[in-house]
């Protein structure tokens, strides 16, 4: 109860705002996805002491958007909400560009930028970078999306993806 209360109005606010992109896409997205966001495995907890415990039940919300794609490659962007690993709000938007390995894997680069990370000495919160990130097309309708934050003791982050 306490999470969806602290979610309540983030989740509300881009509820809307997702609804409202949903009826405009249409007249540039190939293809919209909503994503389930998701979990993540942190490499380094098992040194770290209790009291720094990570989050790794990341809920959140997240819209993507097919483009048209450059050559073989497929391209989209995407924006979304999750409780990050800091246990706080993230808000985020991604470009991702992926190379279809088989006819059900892609392999390429999500571009993110994100909130919710402060620091003593980035007090702004806001994190950017390319994620690896490999796509498993479960079926023509649902995704399985894993990226690899790459830093000295990596974190893998799994969404789901719904096409609608």
């Amino acid at each position: 109860m306490g999470l969806f209360l602290r979610w309540k109005k983030p989740c509300l606010g881009c509820l809307l705002l997702g609804l409202a992109w949903h009826a405009q896409a249409a007249d540039w997205c190939a293809q919209p996805v909503l994503n389930v966001n998701g979990l993540s495995k942190h490499f380094d907890d098992a040194n770290s002491p209790p009291s720094d415990r990570r989050n790794e039940v990341n809920t959140g919300l997240g819209l993507t958007c097919a483009l048209k794609g450059v050559g073989n490659w497929r391209d989209e962007i995407e924006g979304g909400f999750y409780k990050n690993s800091h246990f706080t709000s993230s808000f985020y938007a991604a470009y991702g560009i992926y190379y279809p390995l088989n006819s059900v894997l892609l392999a390429g680069l999500r571009n993110i930028v994100a909130t919710g990370y402060p620091t003593d000495g980035d007090r702004t919160g806001l994190i950017a970078g390319p994620l690896p990130t490999v796509k498993f097309e479960i079926n023509p309708a649902i995704s399985l999306n894993m990226s690899i934050v790459p830093k000295r003791n990596a974190i893998v982050f799994v969404n789901l993806g719904y096409k609608f």
